[in-house]
């Protein structure tokens, strides 16, 4: 009976057709989530890939109008009943209205579209004198002055809506030459003030300078009853003015005699007038000499076909000329120099009929065209609009595509001399109060202090992330691990903006206010966990007594207290006893160091704190990661777990360790609210860790909100942040081209 009992349990029993669909069902469901999941990562990391590539395109989309070239289109020409040279030409696009002035006196004013005259004055002294000499002002608002034969001066402007001349310091001609013909002129308006220079026939100059209120729109309505001014007269022996140019606030004029040599004349040196300078600026003959938009930089063109720009460079109470740019434009002479009012452009023409746009900041040549004659040019303020009319009365509209002739690619990286600078500097400043502001585009100073903030930065938390790493990974008990871990952790999801605050209003005066006990903790902190380590191992052979393995950390936790404290308490005495008063004040006035309270420190403690986590997070993975068979077996052989540390587990957790470094540097690099609210935010070049700095990023938040969409600082505020984007994902890329090679170096052990 047991055997039959045994065949019959060995036989097999008929499948359950319930049980198996089940299993069928659940294996097909799990095939089902299995895609679906795989689909949804997929979707989700293409999303990543395309987000970051779309950023990319957007960005380079916003910056390739950048780099177009200039454009001329012709729109219309009309030609003058009589062809008669104009002493003054000038158009406004904006109104689409053209203005001529003769020599003798007549005033006409032309429609830009179809040439038709729209309205025509005088110009004339009260006394009726000949007309003899037009200046016009040179920071872009539109003024000129008149001289007339009898020695009088008017100041007018023209108003291209009502079609008129207007004389804002009043009709009554100024009366500066005492009846000698006016031979050159000069006009130069500076807020509050407006100064008119005058050279005779018989060589001597006149300043008068008034004390007016200077309006959006040139002088203000109140300067029609300003004071009679100040009247100031010299002479030169030896010297006819040939041409007066004023600069600046009419401190500075610049005489060019007849010998075709420039004079730097001081006007406010006591008791007189004094030449500062003098520079024959070229070897052939001077044909055009033009003031820039501001009246600071001077175009002097020659018939070599070469234009030099000059600059007033200060020496303390002096000054000097220097030329800083030098454009060979031509092989011919120079014919017509046409400067725009509004920005540092200009026009030049050869007699051979070439055309070239340039501009002067950037030193970059923006147009060239051939088969173009011009006698007289006119560059309208907003620079989209160009008049020629050549000998025969023909004058002819060009339409200016230049929308962004403020930009070279070369001035974003070399050292540019701008006005009122020394020498040539790096600097970036894309706004002023000042009307005659030059925009300084330089990004080597905003590069410098992203590199700056985050090495900094990285000084800071990568030996504290490292070491904390290591310890947590390799020597640490594995239950203190586990709580030690996720708090560390914790930290990165602090808002950066909380960190800035903190940093900014906290830690910032803390630092001023302690900088000795801070510096002094530094030398006390490392110098006492090494006493108490050493300490520590010397405990067990004496008294048998040792903290528990993997707990040694937390014993080292009184000593860093001790230590904090001794450097706060014995700080002051050190200061007074060593370097006689404070640190700060040492390190101005003996090292020449500069401390702001905002500076490189404070963003290395605050952008530290914050990159901790990011390193230490991978890092201590790659520690950990590391088989344990591998230090276990050392261990049995005698090693200590230093020494299984460095020789084993550090080389194989090594491309993770540096992948967590370059990580960090690239999360460094584009922080922006932590630099943004604990540093001055100066776009400076100095490694000092006591100055502050500007960063890509931190600039990208302060001055997008202020640019104005589409202009050549909004587009360069883009180009920006493509550098930023392509640095950080170089530093990306790197750390994992890094990982990869020094694991694939390592994975046989």
């Amino acid at each position: 009976m047991d055997a039959r009992h045994s065949q019959e349990s060995t036989q097999e029993k008929p499948p359950d057709p319930a049980r198996h669909e089940s299993r069928s069902v659940m294996r097909r469901r799990r095939r089902f989530w299995d895609r679906s999941v795989s689909i949804v990562i997929s979707a989700g990391g293409l999303g990543v890939l395309f987000s970051v590539l779309l950023i990319s395109f957007y960005l380079v989309y916003e910056v390739l109008p950048l780099l177009h070239r200039a454009d001329l289109n012709e729109l219309g020409s009309f030609t003058e009943a009589v062809p008669v040279p104009a002493l003054l030409f000038e158009i406004d696009d904006v109104a689409g209205v053209a203005l001529r002035i003769e020599a003798s006196g007549r005033v006409s004013f032309h429609d830009l579209d179809d040439g038709r005259l729209l309205a025509e004055e005088a110009l004339q002294s009260p006394s009726g004198a000949e007309l003899t000499q037009i200046a016009e002002e040179a920071a872009g608002n539109g003024l000129f002055a008149a001289g007339f034969a009898d020695g009088s001066v008017l100041v007018a402007d023209w108003n291209p809506v009502a079609l008129r001349l207007e004389f804002p310091l009043g009709s009554a001609a100024l009366p500066l030459l005492d009846g000698a013909a006016v031979r050159s002129l000069a006009l130069r308006a500076a807020p509050g003030s407006v100064g008119i220079a005058a050279a005779g026939i018989d060589g001597s100059v006149v300043l008068l300078e008034r004390n007016v209120g200077i309006g959006p729109a040139g002088l203000a309505p109140a300067a029609r009853t300003g004071s009679a001014g100040m009247r100031r007269e010299w002479r030169f022996p030896g010297l006819f003015p040939e041409q007066l140019l004023l600069l600046q606030d009419a401190r500075w004029m610049l005489l060019l005699d007849q010998s075709q040599e420039l004079l730097l004349v001081d006007t406010r040196s006591a008791p007189g007038a004094e030449i500062v300078d003098s520079r024959t600026l070229t070897g052939v003959r001077l044909t055009d000499l033009r003031l820039l938009a501001g009246g600071m930089s001077l175009l002097a063109a020659d018939a070599a076909g070469n234009i030099g720009q000059w600059l007033v460079v200060r020496d303390g109470d002096s000054a000097h000329l220097a030329q800083v740019r030098r454009f060979e434009l031509f092989d011919r002479p120079v014919a017509v120099v046409a400067a725009q009012r509004n920005q540092r452009n200009f026009a030049a023409l050869s007699d051979a009929g070439e055309l070239v746009l340039v501009n002067a900041s950037s030193a970059a040549e923006h147009l060239r065209r051939s088969g173009v004659s011009a006698s007289a040019a006119a560059l309208a303020p907003s620079g989209a609009s160009l008049a020629l009319q050549d000998g025969q009365g023909a004058i002819t509209i060009w339409q200016i595509d230049n929308e962004f002739a403020d930009f070279s690619l070369v001035a974003l990286w070399a050292p540019t001399w701008h006005e009122g600078y020394p020498e040539p500097k790096l600097i970036w400043q894309s706004s002023s109060a000042d009307d005659a502001f030059e925009p300084k585009y330089s990004l080597v100073p905003l590069t410098f202090g992203t590199l700056k903030a985050s090495l900094y930065a990285m000084l800071f938390a990568a030996p504290l992330a490292l070491c904390a790493a290591v310890f947590t990974g390799h020597f640490l008990a594995a239950g203190l691990r586990r709580r030690i871990k996720p708090l560390i952790e914790l930290m990165e999801t602090l808002p950066t903006v909380v960190i800035g605050f903190v940093a900014g209003l906290w830690l910032a005066p803390l630092v001023d206010a302690n900088l000795a006990a801070i510096a002094l903790a530094m030398l006390l902190l490392p110098g006492g966990i090494v006493v108490a380590s050493l300490a520590m191992a010397g405990l067990p052979e004496r008294f048998g007594v040792a903290p528990a393995h993997g707990w040694q950390g937390l014993a080292l936790a009184p000593v860093l207290l001790l230590s904090g404290w001794l450097a706060w308490l014995f700080a002051p005495l050190l200061e007074a006893w060593l370097l006689g008063g404070s640190l700060r004040d040492w390190l101005e006035f003996r090292w020449g160091l500069d401390y702001t309270s905002r500076n490189a420190l404070i963003v290395g403690m605050a952008m530290g704190f914050a990159v901790v986590p990011v390193i230490y997070s991978i890092a201590d993975d790659a520690v950990f990661t590391v088989p344990r068979r591998l230090s276990l077996g050392a261990l049995a052989l005698g090693t200590s777990r230093w020494q299984a540390f460095a020789r084993l587990v550090l080389p194989v957790a090594a491309p993770g360790m540096i992948s967590a470094l370059m990580i960090g540097f690239g999360r460094a690099l584009g922080e922006t609210m932590i630099v943004l609210m604990a540093t001055g935010n100066t776009p400076l070049i100095d490694w000092s860790v006591f100055t502050g700095m500007r960063t890509l990023a931190a600039n990208l938040a302060i001055e997008i909100p202020e640019s104005e969409p589409g202009s050549t600082h909004y587009r360069i505020l883009f180009l920006a942040a493509l550098l930023l984007l392509l640095l950080t994902f170089v530093l990306n890329s790197a750390a994992e081209l890094v990982r990869q090679r020094m694991r694939k170096k390592y994975r046989m052990i």
